[in-house]
């Protein structure tokens, strides 16, 4: 029994890996709390329904959420956050709203109801694992988790555009001195928070079904995984959400009603103990000045 608690924590800690290293990212890189990311997961959570609903595969279903959400997040950040980036509190109040607006835009299309996304072939299956059954796609989900934290550790340790990025998370202001073009930096890593974002709402569906409220239901936990990583730490969100997806699945297990209390316990343990997150920078270090 406890193997199989254990891989649904992981399969969750993968589950709000994608969910949180679009938030991480855009932190790192434009030191904006994104509340506009829980809209794009509702687009690409929507996205993944209706394409499944509509005779696609999971995968392609997939790919077209997170393109889309990603599509929304550029026309955004083009649109409403550009001329703010020399007012965070702007950012964040504009972010906020863009988040209301994208679940009340859905709830007026779709409507209030929960819609299930059943699962049918090998994806809807289970295998025996320690004696009882387990979904396949709780292993699916994990291997997701995995594969898109390789790609985002390939593309920020082995290429250019990473390098570029890890520079302007470690000091836009040097980064600008040194010839690298923050501005549209800034909206490629933007337009990838929302891709991941739309990623996290393609893989919600199956197992937290479709509703409208879906966004603001994994907001918590979403700045919950980036507060203890770190904010703009990769690698820190990674390890977070092993930490909370393990914990919730343990204490969800034996306790079902203290999941969440836990959860934030951890994050004001983390916060108390080293406020800059686990693998976060200390206080001061980190330069978020806007050209």
């Amino acid at each position: 029994m406890i193997v199989n608690v254990v891989l649904a924590g992981i399969s969750l800690a993968a589950f709000y890996f994608v969910l949180s290293a679009g938030l991480s990212l855009v932190f790192g890189i434009m030191g904006v709390l994104n509340f506009a990311s829980a809209g794009y997961f509702l687009v690409g959570l929507y996205t993944s329904w209706y394409l499944l609903g509509h005779g696609s595969g999971f995968v392609l279903a997939a790919l077209g959420a997170g393109l889309l959400a990603g599509i929304a997040a550029l026309v955004i950040e083009f649109v409403l956050l550009r001329p703010l980036y020399r007012n965070p509190g702007g950012q964040l109040l504009t972010t906020l709203g863009v988040m209301l607006i994208l679940s009340e835009a859905v709830n007026w299309v779709f409507g209030p109801q929960i819609q299930q996304e059943p699962l049918s072939g090998f994806l809807g299956a289970t295998v025996p694992i320690a004696g009882l059954p387990f979904p396949v796609y709780r292993l699916v989900l994990t291997g997701a988790g995995v594969v898109i934290y390789l790609l985002i550790l390939l593309v920020l340790r082995g290429t250019s555009l990473g390098l570029k990025v890890r520079a302007g998370v470690e000091s836009q202001t040097l980064a600008e001195l040194s010839g690298i073009r923050v501005m549209p930096l800034r909206s490629l890593v933007y337009a990838i928070g929302g891709v991941l974002a739309g990623l996290a709402g393609a893989l919600y569906g199956p197992f937290g079904g479709v509703y409208p409220g879906a966004g603001t239901d994994t907001l918590l936990l979403t700045f919950i995984v980036v507060v203890i990583g770190g904010l703009g730490s990769v690698g820190g969100t990674l390890v977070a959400s092993l930490v909370i997806g393990l914990a919730e699945a343990l204490v969800g297990f034996y306790a079902p009603n203290l999941a969440l209390t836990v959860n934030v316990l951890a994050m004001i343990v983390v916060l108390v103990l080293r406020p800059q997150g686990l693998l976060g920078q200390a206080p001061g270090r980190r330069d978020t000045h806007a050209a």
